[in-house]
């Protein structure tokens, strides 16, 4: 019987002796008992004990399951036992059983009246019932040996399960605190990014251009963002402040939305055609950038932004057919040998508009001042024409493919050159004067990241979700 049912064995004992004393008695009892009375009697006794035995069992099981030490884990190991028994408890109810009641019915085969065979039978399940349970008592030792070991094992395990996590959750640390100072210095690093394209907008341009273009809090914002990389960095307050930065009413993503009309051109939507337009201007040679700010910002006349060499005389007459009354002027000298030549040197010089009403004004013009006039869109029509061939379609190309990458809003769709050298063209007057001002504000910002080698499509990667 193991040591965990303590009560368990004298009650069980104390039935058995009662059982046998009562058959004794009534055997030595004057003219006995029948043998069915003492059958009756015994099994009433059995009954008596078993029925205290399981009034005890039901009173321990309660006090143990309201027990607030009892945990979850021996609730389960009970759930696996026979009856939520001790191991070995219930063998030895029913060898106890048998013992009681067949051991009395065998000693009194005779007064009984039992036959021979009967005797037989319950010599049989007596030796059965006995012999099964004192050998499974003698194998006892070696299973709980074995579970002892099986536990052991399953401690050790546990515990080094738990070390493994403890030393992995150590090393998880100190992974983080050498991560720390990476993470803080990239944190900090896109943060001053923005903070120097906030700068730009709000107080380098933010004056000159209309109401609504920039956000009324991007003040707070610049505030704020200077108040995170001052001192040691936070990289909650730094997340806080690029977080104002970059969103939606960000003063990047307020002009890029404020150009929207603009830069709907491109198949992809207005952020797409930021993405190109920025891109392109900003891997442009030094010479196609001047140009294309230059026809952007309507800038006075400037011969260094030629190359004469390159004008051909095709592009000469193709940008003189730009200005119709200009060409209509000019119709009869078109096919004189040398003249798209002659037109482009005069039109380059600071002093074309007068070398031009010398040579050719005379009954073709009202006066100079109408030839400065058509001289001036010749110009610009001849700065457009050497603006466009500075995007080449390989250009476009490879900025569309490198968008790719991006996220849906800023990926142009298969986009078109001659569309995407229309962005790079002078705002149309019918847009809307916030839109050419903020065209005018991206073109600045595109020559001041150019400046400082920043990657216009990167910082709009980081302002697009």
């Amino acid at each position: 019987m193991p040591p965990d049912s303590p009560r368990l064995l004298p009650m069980a004992l104390g039935a058995g002796v009662a059982g046998f004393l009562a058959v004794t008695a009534a055997m030595a009892w004057p003219g006995g008992l029948h043998a069915t009375q003492l059958v009756a009697v015994l099994i009433f006794l059995v009954r008596l004990g078993f029925a205290a035995f399981l009034w005890w069992l039901a009173a321990r099981s309660f006090a143990m399951l309201s027990n607030p030490a009892t945990t979850a884990d021996q609730i389960a190991a009970m759930r696996e036992l026979p009856m939520a028994l001790p191991e070995g408890t219930v063998r030895a109810v029913l060898a106890l059983i048998v013992g009681v009641v067949g051991l009395p019915l065998l000693l009194f085969t005779a007064t009984l009246g039992l036959s021979d065979a009967i005797a037989g039978y319950v010599n049989g399940i007596i030796a059965g019932v006995f012999g099964y349970y004192f050998g499974a008592r003698a194998q006892m030792p070696d299973a709980q040996a074995q579970r002892r070991v099986t536990e052991a094992l399953t401690t050790e395990q546990r515990a080094h399960a738990e070390t493994r996590a403890g030393a992995a959750s150590a090393a998880e640390d100190a992974v983080a605190a050498a991560l720390r100072p990476v993470q803080e210095g990239d944190a900090t690093g896109r943060l001053a990014r923005h903070l120097a394209v906030a700068e730009a907008l709000v107080e380098g341009f933010g004056a000159a251009l209309p109401v609504g273009v920039i956000p009324q809090g991007a003040a707070a914002m610049l505030r704020q963002a200077r108040q995170a990389l001052t001192g040691n960095p936070d990289l909650s307050a730094i997340a806080a402040a690029t977080t104002a930065l970059t969103g939606a009413s960000g003063p990047l993503a307020s002009l890029v939305s404020a150009a929207a009309p603009v830069l709907g051109g491109v198949a992809g939507g207005p952020l797409a055609g930021a993405a190109l337009l920025l891109g392109l201007g900003w891997t442009l040679s030094a010479q196609g950038w001047r140009r294309w700010q230059a026809q952007v910002l309507d800038a006075p006349h400037d011969p260094t932004l030629f190359d004469p060499g390159s004008i051909t005389p095709a592009d000469a007459l193709a940008s003189l057919d730009a200005v119709p009354d200009f060409a209509a002027a000019l119709a009869g000298l078109r096919n004189t040998p040398g003249f798209a030549a002659e037109l482009t040197d005069m039109a380059l010089r600071d002093d074309g508009a007068a070398r031009l009403w010398s040579a050719w004004g005379a009954g073709r013009f009202a006066s100079p001042a109408v030839i400065e006039d058509a001289l001036t869109r010749f110009r610009r029509a001849l700065l457009g024409t050497e603006a466009r061939q500075d995007i080449t379609d390989t250009a476009v190309t490879e900025m569309a493919t490198r968008l790719s990458a991006a996220s849906p809003a800023l990926r142009p769709d298969a986009p078109d050159p001659e569309a995407v050298r229309r962005l790079l063209a002078p705002t149309p007057a019918s847009a809307p004067e916030t839109a050419r001002a903020a065209m005018e504000a991206l073109t600045l910002l595109t020559g001041q990241l150019r400046d400082t080698h920043q990657d216009p499509v990167e910082l709009l990667k980081e302002i697009t979700p």
